[in-house]
């Protein structure tokens, strides 16, 4: 079947290329996709498997009909719920429309304060700086303005209020990722910072519901980036949260090499694992006193505990115990915190230092949760005896180190704060019979090399 002919054998080699050549890596480097988790009327990482988010207590985030904002002039309500999570209630200003051009004279006006209020606040957010950009920087917008102005980019508002209203309409009727498209070219139009915000918002609510959630990722993520304080932080932080646990469960249900796919658009290209620890890492950066920045730094402590990376976990542990003592992940921190140490530790002839922060933490866990840890508390009780023993070794192996070096004198010291500081240990017996063995040696081992020194004396 080979071709004979040069062009046909070129055309066969380029049809092998750009099309077997795919399926074969597909097969190889893992491009099965994850199930459409939106399908079947579920959230990305909804408590599947979240053994300690109780996501299914707080009711999910309803689905506007269209964005809705604020009113400037009015109280904002409460972004901290004090029961569960009500991101979809957001309430509109009166009963029309709230797209940007349907918006009227009077919150126009008011956008246009925000506007002229901006370069103040821009500046002091920078500290008070008012020494202008640099050059380059001068430079770099003045080219980038010119490609705008030849490309036909360039920022306008009309352009862009008519691109987010034909989005919009597409979102009402369902067709996200049309209107996540449109979204994205309204804020990339946009000059309006308040317009802008909204469009990165709904391309990145459009790209989440079309199960892209890579693009979602980047949109929130840009969101975040351009407006500290948006208003949209809880809800971004909540999506975001969803999309990490789906990918974490995704990710280690099934390993892949090099995590490389192609063919699924709710997972990353590569490294879906490593994605998740970024989500997790993004939200307690811009929300670090959120309520579910503390949920962010459990997941992903209990992702690299299950990665067998016990460093990196017991540091998040020790974070999380520091950062949120009032969490509800407060006891499984300490418990799996201490598990962390104790697989840290390498033996009697390396650092004691996990070895003693696990003594540490045993004793605190202990005293902090008393009869609620139930079955745990025996465990732990038995553990700090097995970590005093442990204490004890290392001692011990000190001891014999220098016994075996002939420094008697070391050696004694080791065995004796043996059996002084861990008297009922099994360590303390085996100290007391070497201690016995070389009583009657000399603290230091015998100079063979006296007449080297009587030659060259030391000078003084």
């Amino acid at each position: 079947m080979y071709p004979a002919s040069y062009s046909a054998r070129k055309q066969w080699q380029s049809w092998v290329i750009f099309t077997i050549a795919p399926t074969i890596l597909a097969t190889c480097f893992g491009c099965a996709g994850g199930p459409n988790v939106r399908a079947s009327g579920k959230l990305p990482g909804s408590t599947q498997g979240g053994w300690s988010f109780r996501l299914n207590n707080q009711p999910e985030p309803v689905l506007p009909q269209q964005p809705q904002r604020w009113g400037f002039g009015n109280t904002p309500p409460s972004w901290r719920p004090q029961s569960g999570h009500s991101f979809g209630k957001m309430l509109p200003v009166g009963s029309g429309a709230n797209s940007p051009a349907q918006t009227g004279a009077i919150e126009k006006a008011r956008f246009d304060a925000q506007i002229a209020e901006a370069p103040q606040i821009l500046r002091a957010q920078d500290g008070g700086s008012t020494g202008g950009p640099s050059w380059l920087e001068s430079l770099g917008d003045r080219f980038k303005k010119l490609f705008q102005r030849m490309t036909g980019t360039e920022p306008n508002d009309h352009i862009a209020r008519t691109l987010f209203d034909e989005a919009l309409e597409l979102y009402r009727s369902g067709q996200f990722e049309d209107a996540a498209r449109r979204f994205e070219r309204a804020a990339s139009r946009a000059a309006d910072r308040i317009l802008r915000e909204e469009a990165l918002f709904w391309a990145g609510e459009s790209w989440f519901y079309a199960d892209f959630y890579p693009r979602a990722t980047r949109c929130y993520q840009k969101l975040l980036k351009e407006f500290e304080y948006t208003r949209y932080l809880d809800p971004v932080v909540y999506r975001e949260f969803l999309i990490g646990r789906y990918w974490e469960q995704i990710g280690l249900k099934r390993p892949r090499f090099l995590s490389l796919q192609f063919t699924d658009p709710t997972r990353p290209r590569f490294d879906t694992l490593g994605h998740a620890l970024k989500l997790y890492q993004t939200i307690r950066t811009h929300d670090p006193t959120g309520p579910l920045a503390d949920d962010a730094l459990m997941a992903s402590a209990n992702l690299h505990f299950v990665r067998k990376r016990f460093a990196d976990a017991a540091a998040e542990y020790d974070l999380l115990r520091k950062e949120y003592p009032n969490s509800e992940h407060l006891l499984d921190a300490h418990l799996l915190g201490l598990h962390s140490k104790l697989w840290i530790y390498q033996g009697p002839l390396y650092d004691g230092t996990p070895l003693l922060e696990s003594r540490e933490l045993t004793l605190q866990t202990l005293q902090l949760f008393g009869e609620k840890l139930g079955e745990e508390r025996q465990r732990l009780l038995r553990l700090e005896r097995e970590i005093e023993e442990a204490i004890a070794d290392r001692d011990l192996a000190l001891g014999k180190f220098y016994e075996r070096k002939r420094k008697y004198a070391a050696a004694r010291f080791y065995y004796e704060s043996v059996i002084a500081e861990h008297p009922m240990t099994e360590a303390a017996e085996k100290a007391k019979i070497r201690l016995d063995a070389i009583r009657e040696m000399p603290d230091n081992p015998p100079n063979y090399f006296a007449w080297l020194t009587t030659i060259f004396p030391e000078k003084r």
